[in-house]
């Protein structure tokens, strides 16, 4: 069995380090795993921990992968382990940690992420849009009352933040549609659709 130290600390360019030792018991010495990543590598490790806290919730974990820039994360449900690869030029660090455990510290870089986006230029319409937006009648029928909306919260969250990833993004189509008062129907469009096709990857819904 593996002993693990997993942290993730912001960085002031809005990316963030992280760091994994761990030590198995049959095996001397101490395996490492550490690397930076960029705000938007962040971002998506940020949604990739949702993502799996929400599969969990509803009872439904199942394998999944993220890739950016060197860094490999595979969850394996059947032992609920979160396995690491970091390939940097001929050097390649493996390591697994308890998807606990990642999950604990990443909650730290999503209220960061969170935060930021709040603050972004588009923030407010985009959290009024998405409150708007009615949830998917398949959770309703799924879950009580009370875990469909917690539920649906976190779907919020998920679809926020990538829609302020997207709105910030230079040249952006629905940064143009935000700024453009004939195009606010577009705009809660789009909202609704990215809503729905997150929802649809967590249970069956229809539009």
């Amino acid at each position: 069995m593996s002993a693990q130290i997993f942290s993730i600390e912001a960085l002031k360019d809005g990316g963030a380090k992280l760091a994994l030792n761990s030590k198995h018991d049959t095996h001397s010495g101490i395996r490492r795993v550490s690397c930076e990543i960029s705000p938007d590598e962040l971002l998506q490790l940020v949604v990739y921990a949702e993502a799996l806290s929400l599969r969990q919730h509803l009872g439904h974990p199942a394998s999944s992968s993220l890739s950016v820039d060197g860094l490999e994360l595979s969850y394996d449900p059947a032992t609920r382990d979160l396995h690491v690869v970091r390939q940097a030029g001929y050097s390649r660090q493996t390591a697994r940690i308890p998807v606990e455990i990642f999950q604990a510290e990443m909650a730290g870089m999503t209220e960061i992420c969170m935060a930021r986006a709040e603050a972004s230029k588009h923030a407010a319409v985009l959290t009024q849009l998405l409150a708007e937006c009615a949830g998917p009648e398949e959770i309703d029928k799924q879950f009580g009352q009370d875990e469909a909306d917690l539920i649906l919260h976190q779907l919020r969250e998920i679809a926020f933040l990538l829609l302020v990833r997207e709105a910030s993004t230079r040249g952006s189509a629905l940064g143009r549609k935000l700024r453009g008062k004939r195009s606010q129907d577009q705009v809660r469009e789009t909202v609704r659709e990215i809503l729905l096709e997150l929802a649809m990857g967590f249970a069956p819904v229809s539009a």
